[in-house]
């Protein structure tokens, strides 16, 4: 080799030495780098985002269930309760736990089978549903019914044990809202969703103190879901809602909704049948109520009148599955509104008690001032008729007769005198412009057309033209029953824990004072017992009808909102009751507020005054005895008693002692016309009678009938003594029945009363 050669070959030993070399350094950079890079990514993972990779890899193998809080109760002012929390059974299965071989290890679907059509069977549900979840066999939870009925729950549970189910069917416990009386109360107290949510009335605007705080469980599990220990596990309580102590009476609530349920039955209208009770002096709302109603345990269920509807609407020629649909829909929705808040009407001439307190307190008229009737008013061109019109007039009359009258002419007299201006600044001061907004959901809004003209205040005077809500036109009307202050209509008063310690008293100001006393002494003075088919026997009270025409539909003139205002007792007013008749269409009655109204607050106010505890007027009470039990006693001891009581004694056979007695002790009878049948040995105590029809008989000629029968009556609808121009409406048992001598018939009067 010569030394070019060498040279050459050294060279290139030299360049691949450093080459490797080179090569070297690179490669232990990179692992340096990618060490550093692991180092620092062990580092971040341990120290930076430590707590975010233990939390995921804890949600991995824990499991977290909700432990649902109790709602809290909506109890009324004494107690009871109207909405409450019970526990029932949802029933759920595990399709991991379905064995998909038989012990020889063969494929079998048996068991799931069996698991499919029985639950379906039991549950109701279909079995492509059940088959549905049985088929997702890497699932331990699938829900297939909530809210078990009792009999469906012991059919699980027995299936459970006779079939060996107890690892593929479960049963868990859930709760609930329940409602103890069904239809009571529906529109105040609303309800709930599926979730525990409050969705209409109470429920839904007191929800934030009714629904409470959830807790949880937290719980290790393996990747099939089954628990494992673990000391992460953790319970934290929940935390139960409050409850709500409403203004309601329900006592006074049973009373008014059975009479509004009756009255809807008698006069068939084509709205509602609405009603109001509240404290005059508080504003506690103790009973609200329309009808048709709704089972508050099956909310979307369509009661019989909302049905009628559907049927109708779906049996008409061309309508679509759509159009039925959303018919269904509307009509649902229609079931759930509270008219008495939400619906606007004219009041008609209950009315008349504002614009007289107007025009007293302004003093643009004097209790002396006179105003004439001739039947009907002409202003400005336009004639408006009186109620009297084509019948009679009024002539002419003091203020006290013109309201007591409900004269219209008298009224369009004294709105000229109070003027427009005066008459809307009051109109704002009785509280018509503005919403009540205590606790009532969806109020609705008054409708009234400012700076009035002549005939449009000569309207308003009795009541037409503008629309109010019922809530409204009460708050109102119980300013002139208190002495002028403006009271706040509520539902609720208190809001208490578990314990029925109060957490929070929910109180109402008095808004101001709108009239004086005075103004209010004359207006109720004058409207004492002014509404006979109003008054109940033994009671003064303060009555004023309307009959408004609904001057914005298209239906026929027939089409009007008949309504009833009374306070009582007159003497101290406590309570004051308001009662609407949507268009009626009954036939066979004249349609006025005074003859189709004013009998619901009578029959109301005759179970509601003495459930309260207030006292008759002395002057007007019957006086009712209590029968005792004679039988045994000798007949002439028996009938000394009797008469003594001041009643009348019929005695059966003639034996010398008692054997049975009609009415049977405890009956309580009138000392007017009460009488008691005795029977001694002997006697037929078989002996029946044939009722009369008493149908459209004064009360001279009922009493003297039933006497003569030796039968007993109570009467209904009467006021006092005063016996003019009333007649048989009703009567409790039937013409043609045969009944036993000393039968208590319950016989209701009403008066031929064409008052506005």
């Amino acid at each position: 080799m010569d030394n070019n050669q060498k040279n050459i070959s050294g060279t290139e030993v030299g360049v691949t030495s450093k080459l490797f070399v080179r090569r070297g350094i690179v490669i232990t950079l990179c692992f340096l780098l990618i060490f550093g890079f692991l180092i620092y990514r062990i580092a971040k993972i341990q120290f930076a985002d430590g707590e975010e990779y233990r939390n995921a890899a804890q949600d991995q193998y824990t499991h977290e269930l909700t432990i649902p809080a109790r709602r809290g109760d909506i109890i009324d002012r004494n107690g009871t309760v109207l909405a409450t929390t019970i526990t029932v059974q949802n029933c759920f299965i595990s399709p991991a736990d379905i064995p998909l071989k038989d012990e020889s290890g063969n494929p079998t679907d048996e068991k799931k089978e069996l698991v499919i059509k029985e639950l379906s069977r039991i549950l109701g549900v279909e079995e492509s549903f059940v088959r549905e979840k049985a088929d997702k066999t890497n699932r331990k939870y699938e829900m297939i019914k909530k809210e078990l009925s009792a009999e469906e729950e012991a059919a699980v549970r027995l299936l459970i044990a006779e079939e060996g189910l107890t690892n593929i069917v479960h049963l868990e416990e859930s709760t609930k809202r329940y409602y103890p009386y069904s239809n009571l109360g529906c529109h105040i107290l609303g309800f709930t969703g599926s979730t525990n949510n409050g969705l209409q009335g109470l429920e839904y605007t007191y929800d934030e103190y009714l629904t409470g705080i959830d807790g949880r469980v937290v719980k290790a599990t393996d990747a099939n879901g089954n628990e494992i220990n673990f000391d992460y596990e953790s319970y934290i309580d929940a935390i139960d809602g409050y409850s709500v102590v409403t203004t309601v009476d329900w006592s006074i609530q049973s009373i008014l909704e059975k009479y509004l349920k009756q009255a809807y039955e008698e006069t068939k209208p084509t709205g509602t049948v609405t009603g109001i009770i509240c404290d005059v002096n508080t504003g506690d709302v103790l009973a609200l109520s329309n009808y048709p109603s709704f089972d508050l345990n099956n909310y979307s269920t369509l009661t019989e009148p909302y049905l009628l509807l559907l049927d109708e609407f779906s049996a008409a020629e061309g309508v679509t599955e759509e159009e039925i649909t959303n018919y269904k829909a509307e009509l649902r929705y229609k079931m759930w509104s509270n008219f008495a808040v939400s619906s606007t009407y004219e009041p008609g001439s209950t009315f008349k008690m504002v614009t007289g307190a107007i025009a007293l307190d302004e003093g643009c008229i004097t209790e002396t001032d006179t105003f004439e009737c001739q039947g009907r008013y002409v202003i400005a061109g336009v004639p408006i008729k009186c109620h009297v019109y084509g019948k009679s007039v009024h002539g002419t009359q003091v203020f006290s007769q013109a309201i007591f009258n409900s004269c219209n002419p008298a009224f369009i007299q004294i709105s000229q005198k109070i003027g427009a201006n005066t008459f809307e600044e009051y109109f704002d001061l009785f509280g018509y412009t503005e919403k009540i907004s205590s606790d009532f959901l969806g109020e609705g809004s008054t409708i009234f057309f400012p700076s009035l003209g002549i005939v449009d205040l000569a309207n308003a005077s009795f009541g037409q033209g503008f629309k109010v809500t019922p809530i409204q036109h009460i708050r109102a009307l119980c300013t002139i029953a208190n002495g002028g202050y403006l009271v706040t209509p509520h539902l609720v008063n208190q809001i208490v824990d578990k314990d029925g310690n109060v957490v929070e008293n929910i109180e109402y100001d008095v808004a101001r004072q709108v009239v004086s006393s005075a103004t209010c002494d004359v207006i109720m003075k004058a409207l004492v017992n002014s509404t006979k088919n109003a008054s109940v026997s033994g009671y003064n009270v303060v009555s004023k009808t309307g009959t408004s025409q609904k001057l914005d539909t298209v239906d026929d003139e027939n089409d009007y909102v008949l309504s009833c205002v009374t306070f009582a007792p007159a003497e101290d007013p406590q309570i004051a009751i308001l009662v609407l008749v949507d268009t009626p269409t009954i036939t066979n009655s004249t349609i006025f507020g005074s003859s189709i109204a004013a009998p619901i607050v009578s029959n109301v106010l005759s179970e509601v005054l003495p459930y309260m505890g207030i006292l008759p007027t002395e002057s007007g009470a019957d006086v009712m005895v209590t029968v005792k039990d004679y039988r045994g006693t000798d007949i002439d001891s028996a009938k000394f008693a009797i008469e003594e009581m001041g009643l009348k004694v019929h005695i059966k056979g003639k034996g010398t002692e008692v054997t049975d007695q009609l009415p049977r002790s405890g009956a309580e009878l009138n000392t007017e016309n009460g009488v008691v049948v005795l029977y001694t040995e002997g006697s037929n105590t078989s002996e029946m009678i044939v009722m009369p029809d008493l149908t459209n008989m004064s009360p001279t000629k009922v009493s003297e009938t039933l006497s003569n029968r030796h039968l007993n009556i109570s009467v209904d609808g009467i006021f006092n003594d005063n016996y003019t121009n009333s007649y048989v409406y009703s009567q409790s048992v039937p013409a043609g029945t045969l009944v036993a001598p000393g039968t208590i018939v319950h016989v209701e009067f009403r008066y031929n009363e064409e008052i506005e």
